[in-house]
């Protein structure tokens, strides 16, 4: 026969500390304490220590609702994925930028709510809704974004800066790469070897990107004399197996390129499985060129030469933009343009095979 269960005493758990009670032990109003703990500019330095003091002593943590509620803001901003992707994390280059608006916010107390990426339908998409609730303070789109949802989210007086895309119409401040002249470096670092048929695997977007990296590409053939062959143009969706596919066309043909500039990392790990797949070798037979310097361009077999893009700096200086916003500060909305750099590694030669890293 089993033993009985004996009752066991249980010391009742301490109420937790309110806001009256750190009052009460200041010596202040429960309205003083509020305003000293949430840094209102009326009270003065001693009588917000007073009241830390107080706090710190009680082990007292304000409700947080409760003093967003009393702040006005929920001190939220929501992070938008375009139709460019499917996800941040999922994403390389997206996830590095992440990380850079992660940082910012944090460091002003900010949290990042992460909304499914978008898709264009006639209903407004969960962001917006937010927005006219008033359940955000500040939204970044990041990449493809419908201009009119983008108009839907400002019109709902939520500020909105736009991340790794702009519109030429200025609509709100954007933070972008230089893609025109990533293009460019990487272009003409190609020329520089000796090449002359240099094949371009282009992003088929609607939106800025694909038309500014195509803009550099052609403007470092026309600098370094070489005649543009659109034959040699090829433009399919931002993923490495699309770009396999189109830069098998290229390869494929009577005269094929000796170098290949793609427009992003992944894409580019596309045409060398292209060119692996025709038995070429890489740079011997082909030099291949990516944009982006993801985690994976330094690893590959051998290291993609890319043009490195400071990601998190890009993901950092839009959220302070946004910030400075939802603080009511003035920012400028014509597009920030930050620069990038070419990093020359293993993938690029010159036409006969003499490799340059």
């Amino acid at each position: 026969m089993s033993e009985p269960i004996s009752a066991v005493n249980v010391a009742p758990r301490a109420r937790p500390s309110r806001l009256r009670d750190v009052a009460r032990l200041a010596g202040v109003s429960v309205p003083t304490a509020s305003q000293a703990l949430n840094g209102h500019a009326r009270i003065s330095a001693g009588t917000k220590e007073r009241v830390a003091a107080a706090a710190r002593e009680l082990h007292y943590t304000p409700h947080a609702a409760a003093r967003r509620l009393s702040r006005g803001r929920s001190d939220c901003v929501a992070i938008v994925p375009g139709m460019n992707m499917s996800g941040f994390f999922s994403d390389l280059f997206y996830r590095a930028l992440l990380s850079g608006v992660g940082t910012a916010l944090e460091t002003e107390g900010f949290r990042m709510l992460i909304t499914p990426a978008v898709r264009f339908d006639e209903q407004a998409p969960q962001f917006v809704q937010m927005a006219r609730a008033r359940e955000i303070d500040g939204m970044l789109l990041a990449g493809a974004v419908d201009v009119h949802w983008a108009r839907r989210v400002l019109e709902a007086g939520t500020p909105v800066v736009l991340l790794d895309n702009y519109y030429p119409e200025a609509i709100a401040p954007a933070i972008v790469n230089d893609n025109t002249g990533g293009a460019y470096a990487a272009t003409s670092h190609l020329a520089a070897l000796g090449h002359r048929r240099i094949g371009f695997v282009g992003a088929d977007v609607e939106y800025p990107f694909g038309s500014d990296t195509r803009a550099g590409y052609r403007r470092a053939l026309r600098d370094a004399g070489v005649s543009a062959d659109p034959a040699l143009e090829v433009r399919c969706a931002i993923d490495a197996e699309c770009a396999r596919a189109a830069a098998g066309r290229l390869l494929d043909r009577a005269g094929p390129p000796t170098a290949i500039f793609a427009v992003t990392d992944m894409m580019a790990l596309g045409v060398i499985n292209a060119a692996r797949d025709r038995g070429l070798r890489i740079p011997a037979d082909l030099s291949v060129v990516g944009m982006d310097d993801i985690e994976l361009a330094s690893v590959t077999n051998p290291p993609l030469t890319t043009v490195r893009v400071h990601k998190e700096d890009m993901g950092r200086e839009a959220a302070r933009r946004l910030l400075d916003l939802i603080h009511g500060r003035d920012v400028d909305p014509a597009p920030v343009v930050l620069p990038n750099e070419l990093v020359i590694r293993g993938t690029t030669g010159g036409p006969h095979g003499a490799s340059l890293c």
